[in-house]
């Protein structure tokens, strides 16, 4: 019996690394094991802040990944690296992972005048060549379902044009919004129509719609109500076989060990203030009990934040790890960390997953109505929302967890948050459209 072919297209995958790619590494990873054969149409090396090479290994052998070509910024930068020999390109690099930081003056750089110039985004040089090596994928393959990962815009125009072209069922996965995501900005009315029309024009088109959130099925149910059938959530989740063999970070003290996972963006550095501040505030009796690591890229404005409060044998930054050496910090925990850019109540993080897979305690610095409190209070573990905006509500979650212990997470029902649930919910999706 012919085994079902899916291909999918995005232009962030490893060896790249960072939180967003794991949704679409384990989706490989399952849909393989339930059957499918899986194909992924990607860029060639390019440059990018973070990079963890470990993540290829947890695919398939079988799962073919063709690399088109690119004349985005980041791609030709690499290419003029490799050709004047000025640096090691990154194939050289022996390093499991590297690091840029995020915060540097040539990111800020390069990101404003992508805002501005590129259309539909920064990736538009990879639409060309990625549409001609897609178009020969399909020849050779014939897959039966296109598989479109957003973001970015650059994916959804690619899926769209290969799967009109050879009359192919797509499917587009949002695990963030397009028009609708709070850390998207549009520096003009016309870039935020030109976005809202091609919005409508592809997404119409799709066979199915997933989306990470019920927040945003809402959303575009109202915007487009031809949609409410198609539309499914599957949210972020955590691969159980993710925590298996992990060694405990050690730990040289008797303190209590808060870790956050992730970077620190910068629109969510208002929150991080008010972290900072409330941390700043408390009394000298809970700060020699506390030990807070910020597990993942260190960005200056934090990390000097940290030096003019004096908290730095409080707080510290490892730095870009690997997603192993990552997970190994939280598993060493007493609690976990997180917050959102203020105001955000429709994105639903997907550190929050990990967390929960892991059984930690949560201190959630997020807007109440949002939909990481909504997610926490469903599975009764909501103990440490507080409200982003406000330092001293946060101090008092923390003193009150000193005082009184960080409440567990009971491990009823978390099974619906795994990966390999999410990838059996989003085969049997597939299944209907072939």
């Amino acid at each position: 019996m012919r085994r079902k072919n899916i291909l999918m297209i995005t232009y962030d995958f490893p060896p790249i690394g960072g939180g967003g790619i794991q949704r679409n590494l384990k989706f490989l990873k399952y849909l393989s094991r339930l059957g499918w054969r899986t194909n992924v149409l990607t860029v060639k090396e390019r440059d990018y802040y973070v990079y963890d090479s470990t993540l290829l290994s947890e695919l398939s052998d079988e799962t073919v990944i063709y690399r088109a070509d690119s004349i985005d910024p980041l791609s030709v930068s690499t290419k003029i690296r490799a050709l004047f020999g000025k640096f090691k390109s990154n194939k050289s690099l022996k390093k499991e992972t590297i690091s840029v930081s995020e915060d540097a003056w040539y990111v800020g750089l390069y990101r404003t005048l992508r805002n501005w110039i590129l259309l539909p985004d920064g990736y538009n040089g990879w639409i060309p060549f990625a549409t001609r090596l897609g178009k020969n994928i399909v020849k050779e393959n014939r897959p039966d379902v296109i598989f479109g990962s957003f973001p970015g815009p650059s994916n959804a125009f690619v899926t769209y044009k290969l799967a009109k072209k050879n009359r192919i069922p797509y499917v587009l996965d949002f695990r963030d919004g397009w028009t609708d995501d709070p850390y998207t900005h549009y520096p003009s009315i016309f870039h935020k129509k030109y976005h809202s029309y091609f919005e409508r024009k592809i997404i119409l088109g799709a066979e199915k719609i997933v989306v990470y959130a019920d927040s945003l099925r809402k959303i575009l149910s109202d915007r487009y109500p031809i949609l409410n059938d198609k539309i499914t959530v599957i949210t972020n989740g955590f691969d159980p076989e993710d925590f298996i063999n992990l060694v405990p970070k050690v730990r040289l003290n008797n303190k209590i060990r808060i870790v956050y996972s992730g970077a620190v963006y910068v629109d969510r550095r208002e929150t991080y203030l008010n972290f900072i501040k409330a941390i700043s505030s408390l009394e000298t009796i809970y700060k020699e009990r506390l030990e807070i690591i910020f597990v993942g890229d260190k960005l200056k404005w934090a990390t000097d934040l940290v030096i003019s409060e004096k908290l730095e044998n409080i707080i510290s930054f490892t730095g870009y790890l690997t997603h192993k050496e990552a997970l190994e910090y939280l598993i060493s925990a007493d609690a976990s960390l997180m917050f959102l850019k203020i105001g955000d109540e429709i994105n639903l993080t997907g550190k929050i997953f990990e967390y929960i897979g892991v059984g930690l305690p949560i201190i959630a610095c997020v807007e109440t109505n949002g939909a990481c409190s909504k997610l926490l209070d469903s599975i009764n573990h909501s103990h440490g929302v507080c409200n982003p905006s406000n330092p001293i509500e946060i101090a008092s979650k923390i003193k009150l967890f000193l005082d009184e212990g960080f409440p567990k997470l009971s491990e009823t029902n978390i099974e619906i948050f795994s990966r390999k649930y999410h990838s059996e919910k989003l085969s049997e999706i597939l299944n209907e459209i072939c």
